[in-house]
């Protein structure tokens, strides 16, 4: 089994691509059958965030022939020409697709390096897996190890308190364009990771005043007490918006849920003040006509791209990139380790039938002999095989991860006639372990010393 990944970011992807490739929460379910109806993909999980979209499949069957379905049903999907998304995509195989997202989790690839938000998207897109019964062993291990890496990221630097979010990019802008927030009225719409998000910076910021409006009421009203703000029903949005200086949206639909006639009958009851309206969704919640209405300001993430492109990385980015580099090394490790150790348990298997077979054999030719005899002759040829199998177990891990374990592990099968026994797997075997653990591919010969 292989680890593939495909990639579309805002690094080499147009703003209305990703637009039109973005999968919303509300089409997640029905994408990821789309994608694990194709016969070569055993398990798969979609990452769709604010700037980037990314697939990645534990599949079978050359990579090539993966990652054009993928890119099919990804274009068909955004209504694209497949072209367009081939040309865009980066494509990667295990440990370079493991690595990758690490770096993703981490917040190294955002367009806000060191933002937070990520971590939670990542975690939104394993549940959305689980949900529609996509993923398993291997895309759960992968992930799981890709969230450890971005806590280790997170502890061991400071690339989150020097880095900068997207909503906290967003209301820097505003800020700039209104002259302050203490005296303002802000709406945010949404309460997914991003809103929230949002809300509380806004309420940090002493933001006079603070509603919160969403498709899911009995969240609206959770988080509105949480940041002391106002839930607004969606009757109340009228009104709120005329009275708004800030408009904030982040709320995952599929298409805008912000037109330019609500804005335009709101800004005819605002006197003349100015609205200013943040977009951090993709696809984007906001018309676009609305930056064009009088006195409005619409900033979406192309002019939040604009606005970081300038600002310095934080100062501990390459010992969080190093930090990412060990994670995926060790990361391949387990898992070449894990590829072993049906091999080893086969051959343990086999030689340990043999044994007990040739002592069954043995206790039939004596018949006098007494249990504690049985038990001790018993014992005693367990031992000689452990110690006699310790060397080529310890060996065969070793070998493993070195660039010539599959020839190794093939010649082991060869060596014992393993072939009906074991397969050839290759990242999805037993659990994951964590960092400091390894796979327990102990067997029962293992050479633990004298008893």
């Amino acid at each position: 089994m292989t680890i593939v990944s495909l990639s579309l970011s805002h690094r080499i992807t147009p703003a209305e691509v990703l637009e039109k490739l973005a999968v919303p929460s509300a089409q997640r379910s029905s994408m990821l059958a789309r994608l694990h109806a194709v016969p070569s993909i055993d398990e798969v999980v979609v990452l769709s965030t604010c700037n980037r979209v990314e697939v990645y499949a534990a599949a079978h069957g050359p990579v090539d022939r993966v990652t054009r379905t993928v890119a099919d049903l990804m274009a068909a999907h955004g209504q694209v020409p497949v072209a367009d998304v081939l040309q865009r995509a980066h494509t990667r195989v295990d440990g370079a697709a493991a690595e990758h997202l690490f770096s993703v989790a981490s917040g190294l690839d955002s367009m806000a390096v060191g933002e937070e938000q990520i971590v939670a998207q990542v975690k939104a897109a394993a549940r959305a897996a689980a949900d529609a019964g996509t993923n398993g062993a291997a895309l759960t291990g992968l992930i799981d190890a890709a969230l450890r890496t971005s806590k280790r990221v997170r502890t061991q630097t400071t690339i989150s308190t020097e880095g900068i979010s997207l909503a906290r990019a967003g209301l820097d802008l505003a800020v700039a364009h209104l002259g302050g927030l203490a005296t303002r009225h802000a709406v945010v719409l949404g309460t997914g990771s991003m809103g929230k998000l949002a809300a509380r910076l806004l309420r940090e910021a002493g933001v006079g005043r603070l509603s919160l409006a969403g498709r899911n009421q009995e969240r609206v009203a959770e988080e509105a007490r949480t940041v002391g703000g106002r839930h607004l029903r969606p009757d109340d949005m009228p009104a709120a918006l005329a009275d708004a200086d800030i408009l904030v949206t982040a709320t995952g639909a599929a298409a805008p849920v912000v037109s330019a006639e609500q804005v335009q009958a709101a800004r005819a009851q605002a006197a003349g003040r100015p609205l200013f309206v943040l977009d951090l969704g993709m696809p984007p919640d906001v018309d676009p006509a609305v930056g064009r209405l009088a006195g409005v300001t619409l900033a979406d993430l192309t002019a939040l791209g604009r606005h970081l492109a300038d600002r310095a990385e934080p100062d501990q980015i390459p010992q969080a990139r190093a930090i990412v580099a060990a994670e995926a090394a060790a990361y391949l490790d387990r898992q070449e380790q894990a590829t072993a150790a049906p091999v080893i348990a086969a051959m343990h298997a086999q030689i340990r039938q043999l044994a007990d077979a040739e002592l069954a054999r043995l206790h039939e030719r004596l018949p006098d002999l007494s249990e504690q005899q049985r038990a001790e002759t018993a014992a005693t040829v367990h031992r000689i095989l452990r110690k006699i199998l310790h060397r080529p177990t310890v060996r065969a891990k070793e070998f493993t991860t070195s660039p010539n374990g599959p020839v190794y592990l093939d010649a082991l099968r060869q060596l014992f006639d393993l072939s009906a026994h074991t397969e050839a797997p290759h990242i999805a075997l037993a659990k994951i372990a964590g960092p400091a653990e390894r796979p327990d591919i102990g067997t029962g010969y293992e050479d633990h010393g004298e008893r």
